[in-house]
């Protein structure tokens, strides 16, 4: 009996202090929070200016395939028109897939940023998640909007656009 009174004393005596520590460990670590890619790179400046952008190499692109298929025309079934054709159409692919990649890359480089300089004003949050790679979150975890404020003070970097057959004769 006495040793079951001793316990009762020492868990009245430790719980609270346990309940003290575990409540101060929970409020000392670091929260993580989430942010949304999509939104960033479609409703950012430098998201915009990138779709924008490769809008217009589609269009420079898909005009030199044309530009071949005219050059070939009645003669498109052709051995040669069909190698040609075909090349252009590749060389399509390819330098799309090229450009994409590159914005994709300057756009990540600026959404990186943003969150650097985010995280160095607010250093009581431990990391950024993209929200896509969580399994839920609550909405007071979304920065977002924070994130796209930041992004929209740089500015862009974009390669050179591609040029057409008819603009390398003009050069």
């Amino acid at each position: 009996m006495k040793r079951m009174g001793l316990m009762l004393t020492l868990a009245a005596v430790l719980l609270p202090l346990a309940c003290k520590v575990a409540k101060k460990h929970r409020l000392s670590r670091k929260p993580v929070v989430v942010l949304d890619m999509d939104v960033v790179a479609e409703r950012s400046l430098p998201g915009r200016a990138a779709a924008q952008y490769i809008r217009t190499v589609k269009n420079i692109l898909h005009r030199s395939v044309e530009e071949t298929r005219l050059a070939w025309q009645g003669r498109e079934q052709t051995p040669e028109g069909i190698r040609a054709i075909s090349q252009a159409q590749s060389n399509y692919q390819q330098q799309l897939a090229l450009y994409q990649k590159k914005l994709d890359n300057e756009i990540g480089d600026i959404v990186s940023a943003a969150v650097r300089s985010w995280l160095s004003r607010n250093k009581h949050v431990a990391a950024v998640v993209p929200a896509d790679e969580t399994l839920g979150y609550n909405k007071t975890a979304d920065i977002t909007r924070q994130i796209m404020a930041e992004v929209d003070w740089y500015k862009p970097s974009f390669p050179p656009l591609p040029r057409t057959r008819a603009n390398r004769a003009v050069l």
